[in-house]
């Protein structure tokens, strides 16, 4: 007796074939579909493509991933393509992740979704095996992602150190405070164009295209990109010591200014021909037989039903992201509340709160409620910023790239900052960011600042997104807070003032905001 089918796919077997053409026709018209549902995130990376210097290279990234799919052109021809179902994982994983990132608004987690769908994409839609052949040119496509700030801080203390200690060295009178750097003849400071962070980026995103085309062994290209890493910002230091340099032995007559960024590019200029001279030196790959032509395979079948349901279910995923988002916008303007926002009115040991003179305030923008109190203690002062955001996903957010805890300008430089763990009043330990600022007459101010969400309290920027996301999930529309503490002080009254602090933040009622202590 004949076995019966026991699938719908087995009743109609439907065979088609899957060959490359139908495969990466299927491929493109998938990457335009996921770019039109998800073109915010999109539109987001494009908008940092070209307006910042630092990621200016991501406009490069999808053409030179392109480039190096074709260089495997050769053995991709003895390969055939195959939808895999499995593939459609991957989708879900990164349409989950994209959903609940758009939902608070953290855009690098969006930025990096987007682009991991286009890896699933292929997984999907060519199969594990082709797939697997294109990993690298796969990958490199999230070199698109503007992404690297956290770097700037410490390139920045290794610029100011590096060349403090070569000027010392060449026998130059030189101080620094922090970030800036005084010389008899200038004045110089440290910013965050000068962390060379543009040039250690972009010298990875052309060492890793070098070493993919030029290397075979594993060991040579991770020794290549460690040169590709260290030599950039060696050389940073080496211009930014010659800047100054150059402003010493010409008293002053010849300071670069902006110039220095055109100096600058034409010095990575000549790094990058030094980097890719010294990499031919071990260069290993000289063509293979896998340049010869290649004979195609015959094409796979498949199951055209199969294959349609592959593409509703892709289809249904990338739609699901943006009607899902919708819902969570909608939901999170639902859980506002509307209960005003107030300073404490008792802080026991203290008197206020008094209008703030404005001296200076965080750098945080477009706020919900602003508020700022100076309270008073036998002559001692504290200020209190408290800038509330509502969890309404997009526009106004607590945690954004523009939003510091301080800016650099004429008024304010920033000397010096860390963590420090302070305990409550009931013993229990809080971890707060210390900032030192000079102000223009030289006095310091000192900041403590931390930020509230619900009865949480954190410093740590992610966990604040997924807290404020559950918040909306679970309906509580409190909200999430910035709390900043300061207080003058100058260098021989710093700690004395760090008491002054730790003092007012243990009489602090908590939680700040909705109730008025």
């Amino acid at each position: 007796m004949n076995a019966q089918p026991k699938t719908l796919l087995d009743r109609f077997p439907l065979p088609i074939r899957y060959g490359w053409m139908l495969a990466l026709t299927l491929l493109v018209l998938a990457t335009l579909l996921t770019l039109w549902l998800l073109w915010p995130s999109a539109l987001s990376m494009a908008h940092i493509w070209f307006n910042s210097q630092t990621y200016a290279h991501g406009l490069f990234i999808p053409a030179l991933a392109l480039l190096l799919a074709w260089t495997r052109r050769q053995e991709l021809a003895r390969q055939s393509p195959e939808p895999w179902v499995w593939g459609l994982v991957w989708i879900a994983a990164t349409t989950l992740a994209w959903i609940l990132a758009r939902g608070v608004d953290v855009k690098t987690v969006q930025h990096f979704a987007l682009v991991a769908m286009f890896p699933g994409l292929a997984l999907t839609l060519l199969g594990p095996r082709v797939a697997w052949m294109l990993v690298f040119p796969l990958a490199y496509l999230f070199f698109a992602v503007p992404f690297g700030d956290f770097i700037v801080p410490p390139l920045m203390d290794y610029t100011a150190w590096f060349s403090v200690l070569l000027l010392k060295l060449s026998g130059v009178p030189v101080h620094m405070d922090g970030h800036y750097i005084s010389i008899p003849a200038a004045d110089f400071v440290v910013i965050e164009a000068c962390s060379g962070v543009r040039y250690l980026i972009a010298s990875l995103a052309l060492g890793l295209v070098y070493a993919y085309l030029n290397y075979n062994s594993l060991w040579r290209r991770l020794a290549f990109m460690a040169l590709a890493i260290g030599l950039p910002i060696l050389a940073n230091g080496l211009r930014a010591y010659s800047i100054i340099i150059t402003a010493h032995v010409t008293d002053g007559r010849v300071i670069l200014g902006y110039g220095h960024i055109v100096v600058g590019w034409v010095f990575f200029g000549v790094v990058m021909f030094l980097m890719f001279w010294l990499g031919s030196f071990w260069a290993d790959r000289h063509g293979s037989s896998n340049d010869k032509a290649a004979t195609a395979p015959r094409a796979q079948t498949v199951n055209a039903l199969t294959l349609a349901l592959i593409l509703m279910a892709l289809a249904a995923m990338l739609g699901s992201a943006r009607g899902t988002e919708a819902l969570l916008q909608l939901r999170a303007q639902q859980v506002l509340v509307e209960a005003p926002i107030l300073l404490p009115s008792a802080v026991p040991g203290w008197q206020g709160p008094e209008d703030v003179s404005g001296v200076w305030r965080p750098a945080y923008h477009d706020a919900d409620a602003e508020l700022a109190g100076l309270y008073r203690d036998n002559g001692a002062e504290v200020e209190l910023h408290l800038l509330h955001y509502r969890n309404r996903g997009q526009g106004t957010e607590l945690i954004s790239w523009r939003n510091q805890i301080h800016t650099r300008s004429e008024t304010w430089r920033r000397v010096a900052g860390r963590t420090r763990a302070i305990a409550d009043a009931d013993g229990r330990s809080r971890t707060v960011q210390e900032t030192v600022l000079r102000g223009p007459s030289g006095r310091l101010r000192l900041i403590w600042h931390w930020y509230q969400i619900g009865d949480q309290t954190t410093i740590e920027r992610v966990e604040v997104k997924l807290r404020e996301l559950q918040m909306v999930l679970l309906g509580d529309g409190r909200g999430a807070f910035l709390v900043a503490l300061s207080s003058t002080a100058d260098e021989l009254t710093l700690e004395a003032t760090r008491q002054r602090l730790e003092h007012f933040l243990q009489a602090l009622p908590q939680p700040l905001g909705h109730t008025d202590g």
